[in-house]
């Protein structure tokens, strides 16, 4: 196998970005990029001597469609003989990432164990079991559970896990992870086996009793619901879980009804994360703190409100005490202690009454850029008033408006001299309203005109060469024959042709044949896998007919594949249909037609299947008809 590094792309699709983390001893995994479709997924690579059945079990499990399982999107081997399986990002905080922060308590531990253990209901119901769980394999992403790893893990640890029944493995994972995220305690899964990474970081294992039972969750948790208490006695008593859960909807209805899944609920008070607190909005804010100098306050914090008389802005009310400052704050000319705040260094101009700047040489300028000691206080505008004061001359008298409260209102905007449209506006409406009164009567009662009703395409007339009349006077209103269909191809079902039974299962997978039209390339239909390319020589063909929902013009059919290779012939109909294109699959196979073809079905009919690690095997991720 050749080194894999940030940048390579597997199958000329997926581009690996960087490396993700995994426990999975026997497996890299990758945060990569589909080339084709521009989104997110994970790769992850597989070795080892259960590498093959990780390939199988991802591939049944790809046809499992539920939110709260991480779905398989493709699974194969590549030409440099590297096994792969791609899936959904992995999202959200892993079970054991939330316990590190704090135990769960029991309402959230019972939601999201009990949204797992639906979600792996669905999974079973398919024949497809997890048999790997565990406190990574399972996710919280805002108000959503994950499970991960489905036919994934379990394939790469068949070797370590499969020594009962899949149903009753899963079952007992889904309550050893309700144990551990109460307890921080895992009595499930040997966690130390071969297939899980050397470096990963397993929790503590679940006190045993003298006679082998899990110490009862009572013991750890007060107050525990005694359901759940037996639910966890039964699971992991002595004789090994005989009386307890067989099966993940056994756990459902164990745990139903429960809430809403919450992560942070979920914790304990002292590890949330608390509220930002208030900030107050400063002009200095706007210009930064280098070079503007503090705003002088009262000890005690508060902003001086309007009703309070601020005979000079650099002194102190009468009878208040002297401002402590912790810090020493040392500007050229900043002028004696109550000097007036100066404004930021880009706006140090001084201004009239009006809020004009003072040029040089006139009445209020200083050269030094600060009022002089007995000097008229300067004036600033509204944007560049010192904080905590409101702005001073008569410029601006009435900027703030004292409120019965004590706070502070914005001065209304002076009115606007003009004439009010409103009277013309109205006018003008009316005499609108009254034209087109006028003409909808003229319209009406008008002699010789017909008005038409009905906003369709009226049916084309046709008339004789001699006077326009048919014989009884009166125009032809038969409608002309219709044109060849223009309906856009959609594709309603599909059926495959040829299929063979052996042992007591149909052979190709009909219940996949939906995949290949679902309009989602990363699902992919896929055949049995064969020992030789003529389906092993078991038959000759294999045929899957198109329906379409109406019949309609096709000029180009797409087949999109991860299994370049093969022989394929396009049919016009079913079986026995005419042959309108043929040639050999490719990760994008195009058909161009010589002229459009008119069908209400198609067939995509396979004679040879192309060669892939394992022996030969057709993946057809979508069909395109246009």
């Amino acid at each position: 196998m050749s080194t894999v590094e940030p940048g390579s792309v597997l199958v000329e699709r997926y581009r690996l970005d960087r490396p993700a983390t995994t426990d999975l001893a026997a497996a890299t995994a990758w945060v990569a990029r589909d080339l084709i479709l521009d989104r997110e997924v994970r790769v992850t690579l597989v070795t080892g001597p259960y590498a093959g059945d990780a390939l199988d079990s991802a591939r049944r499990a790809a046809l499992v469609t539920d939110p709260r399982l991480v779905r398989v999107l493709d699974a194969g081997t590549d030409p440099e003989e590297r096994r792969y399986v791609v899936t959904e990002p992995y999202t959200g905080t892993t079970l054991t990432e939330i316990v590190s922060s704090g135990l769960v308590d029991e309402q959230q531990a019972r939601a999201v164990v009990g949204e797992a253990a639906s979600a792996l209901a669905v999974a079973h119901a398919r024949g497809v079991p997890h048999t790997a769980l565990r406190p990574e394999a399972v996710r919280v992403d805002g108000h959503q559970v994950r499970v991960t790893g489905l036919g994934l893990d379990g394939g790469l640890a068949s070797g370590d896990t499969l020594n009962g029944r899949p149903a009753q493995l899963d079952a007992q994972g889904l309550v050893a992870l309700l144990y551990y995220a109460m307890t921080a305690r895992w009595p499930g899964l040997d966690l130390e086996a071969g297939w899980i990474a050397k470096d990963t970081l397993i929790p503590l294992p679940a006190q045993l009793d003298a006679s082998g039972a899990v110490a009862p969750l009572s013991t750890l948790v007060p107050h525990v619901d005694p359901d759940i208490d037996g639910l966890v006695a039964r699971t992991f008593d002595a004789s090994g879980g005989s009386g307890g859960p067989m099966n993940p909807d056994d756990v459902t209805t164990a745990l139903a009804p429960w809430g809403e899944v919450s992560v942070v609920a979920s914790l304990p008070g002292f590890v949330q994360p608390e509220p930002e607190g208030p900030r107050r909005q400063s002009i200095a804010d706007a210009f930064g703190g280098e070079g503007t100098p503090p705003v002088r306050r009262p000890v005690s914090g508060r902003i001086a409100r309007s009703d309070e008389t601020v005979a000079d802005v650099g002194a102190m009310p009468a009878g208040y005490p002297e401002p402590q400052n912790d810090y020493t704050y040392e500007p050229q000319a900043y002028g004696q202690q109550h000097a007036p705040v100066p404004p930021p260094p880009d706006a140090t101009q001084a201004y009239d009454q009006l809020g004009r700047p003072v040029a040089p040489g006139q009445p209020g300028y200083d050269q030094a850029g600060y009022a002089a000691p007995g000097a008229p206080q300067q004036q600033y505008p509204p944007q560049f008033a010192p904080a905590g004061y409101p702005p001073e001359g008569g410029g601006y008298e009435g900027y703030y408006e004292q409120q019965p409260s004590g706070g502070f209102a914005t001065q209304p905007a002076p009115k606007r001299g003009g004439v009010n449209p409103t009277p013309i506006v109205l006018g003008l409406v009316g005499v609108a309203v009254v034209a087109g009164l006028i003409w909808a009567v003229n319209a009406v009662l008008a002699p010789g005109e017909e008005v038409i009703a009905d906003a369709s395409p009226t049916p084309a007339v046709s008339t004789p060469a001699g006077g326009g009349e048919t014989e009884g006077g009166e125009a032809s209103t038969e409608p002309s024959a219709p044109t060849e269909t223009d309906a856009r191809p959609v594709i309603d079902s599909a059926a495959l042709l040829g299929t063979l039974d052996w042992e007591g299962q149909t052979l190709d997978h009909p219940e996949a044949v939906e995949r290949a039209y679902d309009a989602d390339p990363q699902s992919f239909y896929y055949t049995t896998t064969y020992q030789r390319a003529a389906f092993g020589n078991f038959k000759e063909y294999l045929g899957m007919e198109l329906k379409l929902r109406e019949p309609a013009s096709v000029t180009k059919i797409e087949l999109l594949t991860n299994t370049p290779g093969g022989k394929v012939q396009i049919l016009r109909g079913g079986e026995g249909g005419e042959v309108i294109a043929e040639g050999s699959f490719d990760n994008t196979t195009t058909f161009d037609l010589a002229e459009p073809v008119v069908s209400d079905s198609f067939t995509i009919w396979v004679t040879e299947l192309p060669q892939v690690s394992d022996g030969f095997r057709l993946e057809l991720n979508e069909v395109v008809l246009s």
